[in-house]
């Protein structure tokens, strides 16, 4: 595994040729239990220094103390932090902008647009200031049909307008210098001192070059004789399931002490089976479903990422009924209503699995798409009578073509089901194409709450699973209403947040430019 960061040393007169110095963090572990932390770099000639951050990753580090939780390396647009300025009295907000182009919007607490501003930055790292900001505020930003948010607070009196400011533009590095004053200044051939530092089993740990660079070069930091770490996750896993049982065994992890598990996401109330590596789920199984166990691995180090575990009971065989509705000779599908007696029973009542094998559920994937592509952007199968879990929805996160050929493609999803959820839930514009509207239906207002982000279990249209963490808010919120559908669950179910106090609400406007759902 390796580690790049990249650092642009311009010596102190102008005509000098710069050098682009490269860092490798290196290890023989395939996980994430290892990761670089920072690296600080001393002019031992000039007697500066400086302190470089991953331009690519979500570090929390205190001091050289460590990582409070695994890097993530990510080039997506995002919020890095914010803090507030006492200098200006503004709220500053790092971000990562993939694109040349971004909007940042700033929402107060109520959800009022309080002020915005259209950029055109440099790909990178660029920090916004927000003046005037309100004491509780939400910073969105949106690139490229991409959207990221982060709530920010301004302890400070408001007494001006609004107003955001973009004061810094493509930076590849965070510096920060462990001097009390002064800048890192370097000079061809200088004397240099690297020192990079990562975490291990509660240790900090080093690994230092010194050099002096009279041009580009590369860096290797060796960290492979590190094994005094937290145990990797569980890669490789089987699982037996019938109707009475399912039992999933599981490899066993390098330097594992022991393994716990549970059928939510919880490490803390998780049942610890020491040594033992399979857990037996005894509890009544339904067919046609899909099953979840998560499992860590831990050390006197620390515990490893959760793995998911899935399993499927058998699919029940298609029904007569269900038969006919695909292979109706009708040219397009009769979407179910709502408000509809018989309708709303196909509707209310919870999905099962298909079996995958069977390519008649990709005829009814492709008939869906003729039913809804020119009114929505998905639809699932309970919406055409027939309670299985079949998906189609368009990824408006994904691009083909290019020029005025560019569009977003659809896609077919068998068996999906949600298996994570942010922690951040959006208030949108939200429909459906078997929620009618008109004098001759009751109103309904057209919003619903949405997690910002889902990660999302699945078989494609070749049979293969996957589970895949889906980061743009508008495509998120198309899975999350179509796997609604599947769970007998409407949009406007969604329009009271229960648990508003465990969440950052944004109340924000439709998705600019894009399509409702439908």
């Amino acid at each position: 595994m390796l580690f790049f960061a990249m650092f642009v040393l311009s010596p102190a007169f102008m005509s000098a040729q710069r050098a682009m110095l490269t860092f490798k963090f290196e290890m023989e572990q395939s996980g994430s239990q290892l990761s670089a932390d920072s690296i600080y770099v001393e002019n031992l000639s000039s007697n500066c220094d400086t302190m470089l951050y991953s331009p690519v990753s979500t570090l929390k580090v205190v001091a050289l103390s460590g990582i409070e939780e695994e890097t993530t390396i990510d080039n997506s647009l995002r919020a890095e932090s914010w803090h507030f300025d006492t200098s200006d009295k503004s709220v500053t907000v790092n971000t990562f902008v993939p694109e040349k182009n971004v909007k940042v919007c700033v929402f107060d607490i109520s959800g009022h647009l309080c002020c915005n501003g259209d950029f055109s930055v440099e790909s990178g790292f660029n920090v916004f200031k927000i003046f005037g900001c309100p004491r509780s505020a939400v910073v969105k930003l949106s690139c490229g049909g991409n959207e990221a948010s982060v709530s920010v607070v301004n302890p400070d009196e408001v007494s001006s307008h609004c107003s955001v400011q973009c004061v810094g533009s493509g930076e590849n590095i965070y510096v920060k210098s462990l001097y009390s004053s002064g800048r890192f200044v370097f000079h061809t051939g200088d004397q240099l001192r690297f020192t990079m530092y990562s975490t291990a089993c509660h240790e900090v740990i080093s690994r230092e070059v010194v050099d002096s660079p009279t041009a580009s070069a590369e860096y290797i930091f060796d960290f492979t004789n590190v094994d005094n770490i937290r145990p990797d996750l569980i890669v490789a896993y089987d699982s037996v399931c019938n109707m009475d049982s399912i039992r999933w065994t599981w490899q066993a992890v390098e330097g594992a002490e022991g393994y716990k598990y549970n059928t939510i996401a919880d490490y803390s109330t998780a049942v610890d089976l020491g040594t033992q590596r399979s857990v037996k789920y005894n509890q009544p199984l339904d067919s046609s479903s899909t099953y979840i166990m998560y499992v860590w691995a831990y050390n006197s180090c620390g515990v490893s990422d959760a793995n998911l575990l899935f399993a499927h009971t058998p699919a029940r065989p298609i029904t007569d009924n269900e038969y006919d509705i695909v292979t109706s000779e009708s040219s397009n599908f009769r979407i179910l209503n709502i408000f509809e007696q018989s309708d709303s029973v196909v509707l209310r009542t919870p999905s099962i699995n298909v079996d995958i094998t069977d390519t008649i559920w990709n005829y009814l994937a492709n008939r869906m798409y003729q039913a809804a592509r020119t009114t929505g952007v998905g639809i699932a199968a309970p919406q055409v009578g027939i309670n299985r879990k079949v998906v189609c929805l368009q990824r408006m996160d994904k691009t083909v073509g290019s020029g005025i050929f560019a569009s977003h493609p659809w896609e077919f999803y068998f068996n999906p089901q949600i298996v994570e959820y942010s922690d951040s839930v959006v208030r949108r514009s939200d429909g459906c194409l078997s929620v009618p509207s008109g004098s001759a239906y009751p109103s309904i207002g057209s919003f619903s709450y949405r997690a910002t982000w889902v990660k999302v279990a699945y078989f494609d249209v070749d049979g293969v699973f996957h589970v895949e963490k889906i980061n743009q808010q508008y495509t998120a919120h198309i899975f999350q209403h179509e796997i609604d559908h599947l769970n007998a669950v409407m949009f406007f179910d969604r329009q009271v947040e229960e648990n508003a106090y465990k969440f950052t609400i944004i109340e924000g406007d439709s998705y600019e430019g894009m399509p409702e759902i439908r």
